[in-house]
């Protein structure tokens, strides 16, 4: 299991930048977003999770961490537009 923890954060990592950018698409994008937006949290949870147990020397930089947040853009835009819209 310890091999395949790189994979999880770089798989993490490309799943929030996919779901950052097709964020801010008109029409289909916001829906695109919303579908890759579960397995990118998913995966970089994984990697945090199995970084922490097997003790893994990270980079400065977490890509897990990083992968968090890109993930959760569509969900903070949606709060956001929703709060602001002034219903």
């Amino acid at each position: 299991m310890k091999k395949y923890i790189p994979f999880f954060g770089i798989a993490g990592l490309v799943c929030g930048i996919i779901c950052t950018l097709s964020a801010f698409l008109p029409g289909i994008g916001v829906f695109i977003s919303m579908i890759v937006m579960v397995p990118g949290f998913l995966l970089s949870s994984l990697y945090v999770m199995f970084a922490t147990r097997y003790e893994v020397e990270t980079p400065r930089i977490n890509p897990g961490y990083i992968g968090m947040a890109l993930s959760s853009t569509p969900l903070l835009l949606f709060i956001f537009f929703f709060v602001t819209s002034g219903k």
